[in-house]
């Protein structure tokens, strides 16, 4: 289970550095394919349900993993509020938000 886990947050961090390229190039539908299937390999390892819902405790998780997580939290509780549907590009930005690296090294590049 152990190297299950490691390998995922390789492809955690794999597929956030690509996304970060699409969003630079302004790839939208490709980063929401890409995203979608890093949320199905997420589900196959057992961390989030076909609804989103986190089943772990992310603090218990790999660094890129465990931001993931959160993000997925923090979206589900954002669009409950707000009573509105939840896409892929939603949690994606919130990820994206989340991670440093995005804002320092991707972000200003943008402008």
């Amino acid at each position: 289970m152990e190297e299950k886990l490691i390998a995922l947050e390789k492809e955690i961090e794999d597929t956030l550095f690509r996304l970060m390229e699409l969003e630079v190039e302004e790839r939208i539908i490709e980063m929401g394919q890409l995203f979608a299937k890093l949320l199905a390999s997420v589900q196959s390892a057992g961390l989030i349900n076909f609804t989103l819902d986190v089943l772990v405790e992310p603090n218990e998780c790999l660094p890129e993993t465990r931001m993931l997580l959160e993000s997925l939290l923090d979206v589900k509780r954002r669009f409950q509020r707000r009573r509105k549907l939840l896409t892929h590009r939603d949690i994606l930005k919130i990820w994206l938000r989340k991670n440093i690296r995005f804002k320092s090294e991707f972000l200003p590049g943008m402008f």
